[in-house]
């Protein structure tokens, strides 16, 4: 029988768990929605078409952070440092994206109109430029729900945009008084794009305009009291390259060996490699969406606050993504084959063998999600990006020495060596980073 005891600690427990319950099925709802929409991107357009459209696609989803260039990473450190006095850098901010992302558009347009392509691969980067936008409204609007701790609201705002993507294109592709063409496709991305753009819009004017609900750090002052100076737009930019840099260099990190094996291997080695860092992956998405969703604007507030409250979540969390990594491991090596026999049939032993090569990725990409994560604060962002920029230097050199020397179809298992120990070496540099991050305070940064 229950007490009001325990209903009191199952209730604490549960709140505790909710934003990961919450997040944890928006990220499982928007990958499956993701994937419903490839599928019927793909059956209906066929290869040509959706080649182009995938292209574009891809194009302009790397370029999409790049006109935001850190600006969402280094909010969520400067209110963390500051709280209601970070204010004072959204204008300036705000002007800096506007800027970054007028460039990035021009560069596409450039690309789309002057690039070695045919005109419907144009015709595409021009209709899904909108995207860009609809990408960077998608990063701020989620950064201010995260420092609301608004974890509903942020789960609904991950998944809408592939909702409503998803509906348009059903009603475009499979309904008989529309045509099931590329121009259907491409009207319904940009119809989806602007709709996000219109509620994305009304939810940062609101919370902009003095109605954020900051979570952490008491009561907002009132005007007369608080009136901070404002931030210079050369301050903006000098204090948030370091997060576009870092966030870049990181995205660089994990999709280059599909490139370089691809060209230093062959393009079969490059799918095996490709399937294994996807499977991987959907075992990171615990470790991903708790350090980089769920506790990253607590870790900023419980650096500068409570810091012994950060040393005890971080070794909790460590001890749990090192038990979740060992079930991941396990899963891995007894079904790699299965696995393999499913995406390739036959000719599956490569990638089977990438795989269970991969998988010690798993702790070591875990632990680094932790560590690195208190290396997001402040001016410690500098350091987390000289040790990505180390990491990527090593991945790059194993892979220029063991994909060319490796066995006929065994370009994705050299990759994949390459990989492991590049991670390796990042979650050691991450543990030193952090270590010291704690130790000496930011000011020793």
């Amino acid at each position: 029988m229950s007490t009001p005891q325990n209903s009191r600690s199952i209730n604490l427990l549960l709140g505790k768990l909710a934003p990961f319950l919450k997040l944890g099925a928006a990220s499982g709802g928007a990958a499956l929605l993701a994937f419903l929409t490839q599928t019927l991107l793909a059956r209906s357009l066929g290869p040509d078409d959706f080649g182009r459209f995938s292209a574009g696609l891809s194009l302009v989803t790397i370029m999409a952070p790049l006109a935001c260039f850190g600006i969402g990473s280094f909010w969520l450190s400067v209110f963390g440092k500051e709280g209601w006095g970070a204010e004072r850098w959204l204008g300036a901010s705000l002007t800096y994206v506007r800027l970054s992302a007028g460039l990035v558009l021009a560069a596409l347009a450039v690309w789309a109109l002057y690039g070695p392509h045919d005109s419907t691969t144009t015709l595409v980067i021009l209709v899904l430029l909108i995207f860009v936008l609809s990408q960077i409204v998608m990063e701020l609007v989620g950064v201010l729900f995260q420092l609301e701790e608004n974890y509903s609201a942020f789960a609904l705002w991950q998944v809408l945009p592939h909702a409503i993507r998803i509906g348009l294109l059903a009603l475009l592709l499979l309904l008989p008084v529309f045509a099931a063409d590329l121009h259907s496709a491409l009207a319904a991305f940009f119809l989806a794009a602007a709709a996000i753009l219109v509620v994305g819009f009304a939810l940062m004017r609101r919370r902009l305009s003095g109605q954020l609900a900051l979570k952490g750090h008491g009561e907002r002052p009132s005007t007369a009291s608080f009136a901070p100076l404002k931030a210079r737009l050369a301050d903006v930019v000098r204090a948030s390259m370091p997060f576009g840099l870092g966030g870049f260099a990181y995205l660089v990190y994990t999709q280059l060996n599909v490139v370089l094996v691809k060209y230093l291997g062959s393009d079969a080695d490059a799918a095996y490699y490709a399937i294994a860092f996807m499977v991987m992956n959907a075992f990171l998405l615990l470790p991903n969406m708790a350090f980089e969703k769920i506790l990253v604007p607590r870790i900023h507030r419980w650096y500068h606050q409570d810091l012994p409250r950060l040393k005890q979540v971080l070794r909790l969390s460590a001890g749990l993504v090192l038990v979740t990594s060992a079930l991941g491991i396990a899963v891995l090596w007894l079904s790699a084959d299965l696995i393999a026999r499913f995406f390739f049939g036959a000719g599956s032993a490569p990638l089977a063998g990438a795989l269970l090569i991969l998988m010690w990725s798993i702790p070591l990409r875990s632990l680094s999600l932790c560590f690195g994560s208190v290396l997001f604060v402040g001016r410690f962002i500098k350091l987390r990006l000289w040790i990505v920029l180390i990491t990527l230097f090593v991945d790059i050199a194993l892979c220029m020495v063991l994909i060319p020397n490796a066995a006929t179809s065994d370009g994705a298992s050299a990759a994949a060596m390459a990989m492991v120990c590049a991670e390796a070496v990042m979650c050691l540099l991450f543990l030193a980073g952090m270590r010291y991050a704690i130790r000496h305070g930011e000011r020793a940064a």
